[in-house]
């Protein structure tokens, strides 16, 4: 890549057109002449330009690989060092996508970049990175580099860039690949098993598969002593044994959890408690004590609401069904308007969807059928997009027993037809 391609491609990125790059510098048509390669820029052009986009001047020099090379080097040990990337470090990652690079350096740079983007919620930068790498690297097929850990990274981050996209079987696919990849790290398999519970859990509706993999990840977790870790498998398991109405074991994986934090006390943290008590909440609301569960959600949300997280959004979606079970139908709605509010703003899309349908069930019971199947078909469009296979077969079955009811066989036909097609 010439320097003109090189610097057109990190003013693109940084979100700066030619007049405000070139401001302080030189004259927009001069920096459009150097961006098309019609001139070659002097060393103090390069200089100012440089400093201004964050990157070291080194970025344009011809030796590539060796530059490349002892930067990833270098980027690496600040990620094993909990060291944050900074603006430059990205920046300079960036850049080296579209050098003409080794298969090992550009998934070394693939690593760190989506591994950047993800811990920070960059949803946006890490599409746009999984469609540049898609074109580069064999995403499909087997990956082939020196480095067996870069390997088992490479499928371990797809997996978790598809999970915050909720693409739960793409996810699954990268998480086992990324388990069969021959990672030695018991701690790293250890969270591949608790990844492909939580995928498992997304996909299907019963938990055996996904309690086979927590167990697995606690056990690994156990040998490791890792206790925040199995704190987290523990939830999981509460969540499916609950799935699996075997409340028994639900209410032991709690007090387990419980008994955990007792024991390490540094393990206690803000999120972590209220996800404990959200599900303590969760377990008086499946075993038929309502009130209590409402007192409990109640708590939690005067605790919470004052530095609101994604996390209150099963709070509220628990109390949207409690108050929908007890008709009151304007406590149903208002806190329905709050869960959607943050679902939206934390992309959490399933969720998203199954308030669509309780707000398309509110106009229904108000005998809107015309909002109703507009709510309903909006709700279906958004599941089939976002590639959610249990949302779409529910969704499908549900409009196929309204037409059926309304005897528009044909019309029902179409969406039980789906529902038995939707991906499982």
């Amino acid at each position: 890549m010439q320097v003109g391609d090189k610097l057109r491609q990190l003013r693109i990125y940084k979100g700066l057109s030619q007049a405000e790059l070139a401001e302080g510098i030189c004259s927009t048509a001069y920096l459009s002449k150097v961006e098309n390669c019609k001139t070659s820029p002097s060393s103090n052009f390069i200089e100012k330009i440089t400093k201004k986009l964050e990157v070291e001047p080194s970025v344009f020099s011809t030796d590539k690989s060796i530059y490349y090379t002892k930067l990833i080097h270098q980027l690496e040990g600040k990620v094993k060092q909990q060291e944050e990337l900074n603006e430059k470090d990205v920046s300079t990652l960036y850049l080296a996508l579209y050098e003409t690079l080794s298969m090992d350096l550009h998934v070394k740079v693939f690593n760190l970049l989506m591994r950047y983007y993800i811990k920070n919620k960059y949803h946006s930068e890490a599409q746009k990175l999984y469609e540049l790498c898609e074109k580069m690297l064999p995403m499909e097929t087997e990956l082939i580099v020196e480095d067996a850990h870069d390997i088992f990274s490479f499928y371990n981050l797809l997996g978790n860039y598809f999970y915050m996209q909720q693409q739960f079987h793409s996810a699954d696919y990268y998480y086992t690949k990324a388990k069969d990849s021959g990672v030695k790290s018991k701690l790293e398999l250890a969270k591949t098993y608790y990844n492909l519970s939580l995928t498992k859990q997304r996909i299907f509706d019963d938990m055996h598969i996904s309690l086979i993999y927590a167990k697995q990840a606690y056990d690994l977790f156990d040998q490791e002593e890792a206790h925040s870790e199995i704190i987290n498998v523990l939830i999981s398991m509460i969540v499916q044994y609950i799935y699996n109405q075997n409340f028994e074991a639900a209410s032991h994986a709690l007090q387990a959890a419980y008994d955990k934090l007792e024991q390490k006390p540094e393990e206690r943290n803000t999120s972590t408690i209220f996800m404990l008590e959200y599900y303590n909440g969760r377990l008086h609301e499946v075993m038929g004590n309502e009130e209590a569960a409402l007192q409990k959600y109640i708590e939690l949300t005067e605790a919470k609401e004052e530095h609101t997280s994604a996390s209150l959004v099963y709070v509220y979606q628990s109390m949207v069904d409690i108050y929908f079970n007890q008709k009151q139908w304007v406590k149903v709605q208002t806190y329905c308007n709050k869960a959607m509010l943050l679902a939206e703003k934390y992309q959490l899309n399933y969720i998203y969807i199954q308030l669509i349908e309780v707000r398309a069930k509110l106009l229904l019971i108000r005998q809107d059928e015309t909002g109703y199947m507009k709510e309903m078909k909006k709700a279906l469009t958004l599941a089939r997009e976002a590639s959610l296979g249990k949302l779409v077969k529910e969704i499908a079955q549900t409009l196929g027993d309204y037409y059926m009811e309304q005897r528009f066989y044909k019309k029902a036909s179409e969406y039980y037809k789906e529902a038995l097609q939707a991906p499982k």
